[in-house]
C-alpha cells in the first residue's frame, strides 16, 4: 500500500514536470495527508504549493540542496525552511548560477563528443526551473541519443562519461548549516545512493552496493554539524536497506522521513514509498517541532 505522506517531490521550479499546484492536486487525488515540496536548489515553488494546500493536504515547505564530496554528490533536504532567509537565498542564487554555467559546459562537452544538442533546448526544457542534469538528459532522449532519462545518465552524464561536469563546490556540512540558518530541519536524502548517483539518477542497485562504513562516517559528520533526520524510506530501498537505516536513525536519534523523489509520472510515483504507520502519523509534527530549534542565535 502506498504511503499517506510523501516528503520528497519536485515541481517545475526545478526539474519536475508538474507545477506546484498540479503536484498538490495529484497528492490530494492520491489521498496523501502531507506532501513535501523539495525542489533542487530552489524555493520558488513553495508559495504556489502552499496556496494550493487545503485541509486535506498539508504542504511541508522544503528544499533539496545539492552538495559536493570527493567522487560525487550528496543531497541534503531541508524541511520547514524560511524561504525569506537571506542566508538560504544567497546560497540558492550561488547554486543556480553554478547550475547554469554547468549546463552550458555539459552541452559544450557533448557537442565536442559528437552529440549536437543545443543549450537553447535545454533551457526551454528547464523553463523557470534551476537547470540540472535531468534537463540535459531529456534533451538527449528527445534528440535520440538515449532511450530514457536513466540511459542518458549512464551513457553521458555520470563521472567518467563525456557530458559530465562537476558542479560548483558546496559541502554537505555547509548545506546543513544553511538549512539551520533558515530555521529548517536538515535531513540526509537517499543515504544509500552511490556517491556518483546524484540528481535524479536511479541506480537500481544503489541500496545493495553501498559502503556501510562510508555511510556511517558521513552520517556521524553531519550529525555533529546539526543533522536532524534521515530519509529512511525511499523509492527502491528493500527491506534490508530500510532496516539498516532504521537502526542508524535510532543510533543517532534522527527523525525518520521518507518519500518517492517524485519528478513526474512514469518513474517513482508520488505516494508509492511504503512507511510504517507510526512514522506517517508523527513525522510532520516531529519536523515542525524541530524546525528552528537548533538554529544559530
Amino acid at each position: 500500500m502506498g504511503s499517506r505522506v510523501d516528503l520528497h517531490a519536485h515541481t517545475t521550479a526545478s526539474d519536475g514536470v508538474l507545477s506546484p499546484a498540479e503536484l498538490v492536486a495529484l497528492a490530494r487525488g492520491r489521498g496523501l495527508a502531507a506532501l513535501g515540496v523539495t525542489d533542487h536548489d530552489s524555493t520558488e515553488g513553495l508559495a504556489a504549493a502552499l496556496a494550493a494546500a487545503d485541509a486535506a493536504v498539508t504542504v511541508v515547505p522544503g528544499v533539496e540542496l545539492s552538495t559536493d564530496v570527493p567522487g560525487g554528490e550528496i543531497h541534503v533536504l531541508g524541511y520547514f525552511v524560511d524561504p525569506r532567509s537571506p542566508v538560504l537565498q544567497g546560497k540558492l542564487e550561488m547554486l543556480r548560477e553554478g547550475r547554469l554555467r554547468r549546463g552550458h559546459r555539459m552541452v559544450e562537452r557533448l557537442n565536442a563528443a559528437g552529440v549536437p544538442i543545443r543549450i537553447e533546448r535545454v533551457l526551454e526544457i528547464a523553463g523557470d526551473g534551476a537547470v540540472g542534469r535531468p534537463h540535459v538528459a531529456r534533451a538527449l532522449v528527445e534528440a535520440g541519443y538515449a532511450e530514457s532519462i536513466d540511459d542518458a545518465f549512464i551513457r553521458w552524464l555520470v563521472p567518467g562519461r563525456p557530458g559530465y561536469v562537476e558542479r560548483q563546490r558546496f559541502t554537505p556540512v555547509e548545506a546543513v548549516g544553511t538549512i539551520l540558518e533558515a530555521g529548517g530541519v536538515p535531513v540526509l536524502a537517499h543515504p544509500l545512493h552511490g556517491l556518483d548517483a546524484g540528481e535524479d539518477s536511479r541506480a537500481a542497485d544503489a541500496a545493495r552496493t553501498f559502503d556501510a562504513a562510508e555511510v556511517e562516517r558521513r552520517v556521524a559528520e553531519l550529525v555533529a554539524a546539526g543533522l536532524g533526520g534521515l530519509e529512511t524510506y525511499y523509492a527502491g530501498y528493500d527491506a534490508a536497506a530500510v532496516a539498516y537505516l532504521e537502526r542508524l536513525a535510532a543510533q543517532y536519534g534522527l527523525i525518520r522521513t521518507g518519500g518517492s523523489d517524485f519528478h513526474g509520472p512514469g518513474r517513482a510515483e508520488l505516494g508509492s514509498t511504503p512507511m510504517p504507520d507510526d512514522v506517517q502519523a508523527e513525522v510532520v509534527e516531529l519536523l515542525r517541532r524541530a524546525a528552528g530549534s537548533s538554529a544559530p542565535g
